[in-house]
């Protein structure tokens, strides 16, 4: 790339060298128009920052480059990974983005289309979610890292109010016994008890298996997890670990130990029922045959019993915020709650999971009256 004068229009103009075509000839871009030759220096600076370790197919289209990058992944990361960064690329990238060829791709490109996808991205037309276009950001950025592009002044959506976090609510210990009462002839009552308890995630439980269950010692290995993944994985569904600190061990106490012998009984007598129809697969939590749910059927299966029992209906998730909340209320050590949820820092579990519910804020009020106003007088 250099500067040059045009003496015509009395401009200045830098060149672009591109990737050679199929015909293996040379190939150029020729930027044009800037009114001095520093703005054209500047921009030429700009384009070698943003492109100077980009390795470019002869195509050197956003979309070829894109699916290049797709391919590269498949190498490095987990299935649900992969899914979700070809979810963001081929759905929403390409299909504004992909004609452009990647030298063109600058800040105010990748702009118009979040507010593109902010406006109308939706299947039908409605406006996507900032969370969703967020995702859509940090793919392409990641992408564009990866294939040695930097595009400077680029503009993610301002995330949500988050002060929810999306989740509908969090149970008291009185509202989770309310539950656990009505649910307790429930063929799946053990791992209600285990999202409740414990705080384990839908995926974890679905993906448990007897191996991992030591009921002598008390303790539940959770190494594994049964997720959703995209259409392209077959049936929807990836078994892999989890990441980070979620895989971790936890103890579990008398009761729920019996709770899950008693489980271990019930499914003992089905397995003899169903005699050879059954599959051996060691799932915990499983058809009567023996093969796993898909994840979505606790869900579905755990908002219906909240319908049942007249408690305020919470996602499952919103377990693992219930046994965070119920356990720091009561008294649970903070590393100690950390470990049980798996989470890498304990701000998280701070921050995202543990939650002042009405009680603690009305026994929070009395302690500090008493101890500054003194005790009330008596009536």
């Amino acid at each position: 790339m250099t500067v040059h004068r045009d003496p015509k229009r009395k401009t200045w103009y830098y060149v672009l060298d591109l990737p050679r075509g199929d015909d293996r000839k040379r190939r150029q871009k020729w930027c044009r128009g800037f009114s001095s030759e520093t703005l054209a220096k500047r921009a030429e600076e700009l384009a070698r920052k943003q492109f100077g370790q980009a390795e470019l197919a002869a195509d050197g289209t956003v979309a070829a480059e894109l699916l290049k990058w797709l391919e590269e992944r498949e190498l490095d990361v987990a299935l649900t990974t992969l899914a979700n960064y070809r979810h963001a690329v081929m759905k929403y990238v390409i299909p504004y983005l992909g004609a452009r060829q990647l030298y063109d791709l600058d800040k105010r490109a990748i702009n118009d289309l979040y507010r593109t996808l902010l406006k109308r991205g939706g299947r039908k037309g409605e406006g996507l979610s900032a969370e969703t276009v967020r995702h859509v950001h940090r793919t392409l950025m990641k992408a564009l890292k990866d294939l040695g592009v930097a595009v400077e002044g680029v503009r993610q959506p301002r995330p949500a109010d988050r002060e929810t976090h999306g989740r509908k609510g969090v149970w008291t210990a009185a509202q989770c016994a309310t539950f656990l009462a009505h649910a307790a002839g429930d063929r799946l009552y053990a791992a209600w008890v285990l999202v409740v308890v414990c705080g384990m995630r839908r995926g974890e439980i679905a993906g448990l298996k007897w191996p991992k269950v030591d009921l002598d010692k008390r303790l539940i290995h959770i190494h594994w997890q049964r997720a959703v993944a995209s259409g392209e994985v077959a049936g929807g569904i990836v078994e892999k670990e989890p990441k980070g600190k979620s895989k971790r061990s936890i103890f579990v106490g008398t009761a729920l130990a019996r709770v899950l012998s008693d489980h271990s009984d019930q499914q003992g007598k089905e397995i003899a029922a169903a005699g050879v129809a059954y599959q051996e697969l060691g799932y915990v939590f499983c058809k009567e045959d023996g093969t796993p749910y898909h994840p979505k059927y606790f869900t579905d299966r755990f908002r219906a019993l909240c319908l049942a029992a007249g408690v305020p209906v919470i996602v499952l998730h919103d377990g693992r915020h219930t046994s965070a909340t119920v356990g720091a209320d009561h008294g649970v050590p903070r590393h100690a709650m950390q470990k049980r949820l798996g989470h890498a820092r304990a701000t998280m579990t701070d921050e995202v999971y543990t939650h002042v519910l009405p009680e603690s804020e009305r026994r929070a009020a009395e302690i500090m009256e008493e101890a500054i106003l003194g005790s009330p007088p008596a009536e």
